[in-house]
């Protein structure tokens, strides 16, 4: 006889005593952890959205969170294949008790519950809050791209969707005549006694809800051209199957789709303490909202919040620190990186130091930390010790901001050995601008460079751990549903599993 290991049970045995559900997960099964967890949680609110009085009864709101929340965990996010674990998977089965919700359930489930999945997460972040695992001494700033459920070859620009447009139309009009005839047969059917219910044919439905989304994408469109884009010949483009999103650049090269996810992230322990999600890649247009989300959420607010350059602007910095809470944000250009020590800003920088002066990345000349400003009689000097005065005052207009610039120019740049690293463009002279939020710059710089800003080295890998862990374990790498609103609740959804699961290790024996 083979030597092979006798099975335990035979499929066609009767058995007199079977095993218990609760026998089939082992101990020291995480899923145990996850549904202790979510008995501590309440789940009231959800069941005030319930009329218990008609119809089938429905199944717990806790037992459906937590069939999304394990399935995020374990990265199952199709609606089908959670459908599928909850009636063959025994971690799923013990997990929902039993019950096996259609994927229409769980779908329908998910986007359903918007306010009461963001109260769950601060009811999650309160719970870690009393656990010590959350202090809001440092709060971690860092934003990536998620795709958006939208085709990046179904993007299209104003004259493309207007064509579009116009042949929807056309079939339109063309479906509408023929429905109009059918229903004048389908009223003299009527009228000598065969009566048939008129509905509106599908060909033609399916058209309007096409004509519906391209009228969207055309007003996201128009607004999207009011504003400005320089060095741009060609015209901005607009994904047509989820408007809200915008084309944005990836990483792994070309365009697509998609939507920018930024996620606060304490550093005491790296739980998420607030997230959004934004259309665009105005980072820095999130960093004061975060802030008011976090002190309604916690009922106090961070005392310092650290994140990189995409985040620092001057309106952050004077906000945050007229708030009470430290930034630590480099700026976007060195405002200290020249290595070269000038006592004296009228005297030229000798020859054999020429070499060292900070060059800028964008245009490959001389960087603006170059130039040393006098405050006193507020103008820069070159590093050949040339003055740049005062020459004019300018107004600027950005997104959610407006203020005063200086302009200071130099004189006279003829003769000048540096000219061919210094002059931008055909330009004859160099030219620096400078707002009423240049000192909070520079101080920032300083702020980074000294002892003090050695703390800024955490943020990395504190800040961007959320997101690896959404790609790689939760297979989160582009949104299953469309439209800003159903967006942000599928975010919420994430973020909270990613809490649930950090208060699971933190409290697991």
């Amino acid at each position: 006889m083979a030597h092979w290991a006798k099975s335990p049970l035979d499929r066609r045995q009767q058995v007199l005593f079977a095993p218990t559900l609760d026998q089939t997960v082992s101990a020291d099964h995480p899923v145990r952890l996850l549904a202790e967890t979510l008995d501590r949680l309440d789940f009231s609110e959800w069941e005030s959205m319930y009329v218990r009085v008609v119809g089938q009864p429905p199944i717990h709101p806790r037992v459906l969170a937590g069939c999304l929340i394990y399935g995020l965990s374990l990265g199952i996010r199709s609606r089908r294949r959670l459908e599928d674990a909850a009636g063959n998977r025994l971690d799923f089965i013990w997990l929902l008790n039993g019950c096996v919700p259609d994927h229409a359930t769980l779908c329908k489930f998910r986007i359903s519950f918007g306010p009461q999945i963001k109260s769950l997460f601060r009811q999650v972040g309160r719970v870690a809050m009393a656990m010590g695992l959350i202090a809001l001494n440092q709060g971690m700033l860092d934003g990536t791209d998620v795709k958006s459920n939208n085709s990046r070859h179904s993007t299209h620009r104003h004259a493309s969707l207007q064509r579009k447009q116009e042949a929807l139309d056309r079939q339109i009009e063309t479906l509408l005549a023929e429905t109009e005839a059918q229903d004048q047969d389908q009223a003299d059917d009527a009228w000598l006694g065969e009566a048939t219910p008129t509905k509106l044919p599908k060909p033609l439905r399916d058209l309007t809800q096409r004509q519906e989304r391209l009228g969207r994408a055309m007003e996201a469109l128009k607004e999207l051209e009011k504003t400005p884009r320089p060095g741009k010949n060609q015209g901005p483009s607009i994904p047509t199957t989820d408007p809200d999103s915008r084309v944005l650049s990836c990483k792994q090269g070309g365009y697509a789709p998609g939507y920018t996810v930024v996620a606060a992230t304490d550093a005491e322990h790296g739980l998420i303490v607030d997230v959004d999600v934004i259309a665009g890649n105005d980072e820095a247009g999130t960093v004061l909202p975060a802030v008011e989300r976090i002190e309604n959420f916690f009922d106090r607010k961070p005392s310092e919040m650290v994140a990189d350059s995409g985040f620092n602007t001057g309106a952050n910095l004077a906000e945050l620190a007229e708030r009470g809470i430290e930034p630590l944000m480099p700026a976007r250009q060195s405002l200290d990186a020249s290595s070269v020590q000038r006592e004296d800003p009228t005297r030229p920088v000798a020859e054999s130091e020429r070499a060292k002066l900070p060059m800028s990345p964008q245009n490959k000349k001389l960087d603006r930390s170059a130039f040393l400003y006098d405050r006193r009689n507020d103008r820069y000097h070159c590093p050949m010790g040339r003055p740049l005065p005062l020459t004019e005052h300018r107004t600027y207009n950005r997104p959610g901001q407006k203020g005063i610039y200086n302009v200071y120019e130099s004189l006279d740049c003829g003769g000048c050995p540096l000219a061919s690293q210094c002059l931008i463009g055909r330009s004859p002279r160099r030219r620096l601008c400078r707002d009423e939020y240049e000192e909070l710059r520079e101080a920032m710089a300083r702020r980074i460079n000294s002892e003090e800003g050695r703390r800024y080295k955490r943020r990395a890998p504190v800040a961007e751990r959320p997101f690896a862990v959404f790609k790689s374990l939760m297979n989160f790498r582009q949104f299953l549903v469309r439209g800003m609103k159903k967006v942000k609740i599928e975010l919420d959804w994430v973020a909270t599993t990613f809490n649930v699961m950090a208060l699971i290790r933190a409290t697991a024996p």
